[in-house]
């Protein structure tokens, strides 16, 4: 039992200042976030994409994508065709959360991503930026595919 009882105080020791600090983040510093990832969203494409990396993204930016494909800042910037398939498709945004932990702000959410008004696949994804600066830098991105997503369209016979 005393084992169990320093456990207890233990784990409520280590994890009220998270806790706490989660619970006293601003509206401000959120909006601050959500308008750094909305930027993201709006420039990690073909025609957007170099002027945003300059000046938006970490120099140690690194994504794992749903695909299996890892890149860090050049490779990202130089893969012009999946910059090109951000420009191709609609993506509706949901079940969004944002926490903040000092100078590194998460947000986990879900996309839908369709294509001429057809639903094509939905992703669960974290994007983490850094506050450098003063400014909420773009440093890291992982997308999943939702198992709640559309089968894939069946493949073609030889």
């Amino acid at each position: 039992m005393n084992g169990f009882k320093l456990l207890l105080i233990l784990c409520v020791i280590l994890f009220s200042p998270i806790s706490y600090a989660q619970k006293n983040v601003s509206e401000s510093l959120k909006k601050e976030l959500e308008d750094a990832e909305t930027k993201m969203f709006q420039n990690v494409n073909f025609t957007h994409a170099n002027s945003y990396f300059k000046t938006d993204v970490s120099d140690d930016f690194f994504t794992i994508n749903a695909d299996g494909v890892v890149a860090n800042k050049e490779q990202s910037l130089a893969d012009t065709e999946r910059l090109k398939m951000f420009e191709m498709g609609t993506t509706k945004f949901f079940d969004k959360k944002i926490r903040v932990y000092g100078n590194v702000g998460i947000i986990n959410g879900r996309g839908q991503v369709f294509f001429d008004g057809k639903y094509i696949v939905e992703f669960l994804y974290t994007a983490i930026f850094v506050k450098e600066k003063g400014k909420w830098m773009y440093t890291s991105w992982q997308g999943t595919i939702s198992k709640d997503s559309p089968p894939p369209p069946p493949m073609p016979k030889n």
